[in-house]
């Protein structure tokens, strides 16, 4: 049998901690600001945020321009979560510490500032829009399947 890619494990973004850096995760949250010269997205969810390093799935050129080397952009590769502040994602990658003074990005001046942990970042493998997430219902699931505790957020 093929080697597999390891499975990310779903977690909800409040319960990430540097006790989980090394594993691969899926998590969810509002995409508040993306800075293009670090290629640091703040990813918030209630309170809390968690800097997402997404060079890796960010084609620069791709996302300046409609057109790329003479043919268009590749249309199973959708880029609005950047431009849509405040747009639910899901992001899979692996989670690692952070280069010390890693900037944290400012959030848009509407918001409240999340709290972050600048010790550790999510590095990108995947980002896709998750337009029809009810985080309500995805806390309440993986509170059943015992990923986390049963925690009442404010509706």
């Amino acid at each position: 049998m093929p080697n597999q890619p390891e499975p990310a494990t779903v977690m909800m973004l409040d319960c990430i901690t540097d006790d989980d850096v090394g594993r691969k995760l899926r998590v969810a949250g509002r995409m508040l600001t993306y800075d293009p010269s670090t290629a640091l997205v703040l990813l918030s969810l209630f309170s809390h945020g968690l800097l997402v390093d997404v060079s890796l799935v960010i084609d620069p050129d791709a996302v300046l321009s409609t057109v790329k080397w003479g043919g268009t952009l590749d249309p199973s590769v959708d880029y609005n979560w950047m431009r849509e502040r405040k747009a639910w994602v899901w992001v899979i990658g692996w989670l690692e510490n952070s280069e010390p003074n890693l900037p944290v990005p400012d959030p848009p001046p509407y918001t409240s500032p999340p709290y972050v942990d600048a010790s550790i970042v999510l590095k990108a493998l995947n980002v896709t829009p998750a337009r029809d997430l009810d985080v309500v219902e995805l806390q309440s699931a993986l509170g059943a399947m015992g990923e986390i505790p049963p925690t009442t957020y404010p509706v």
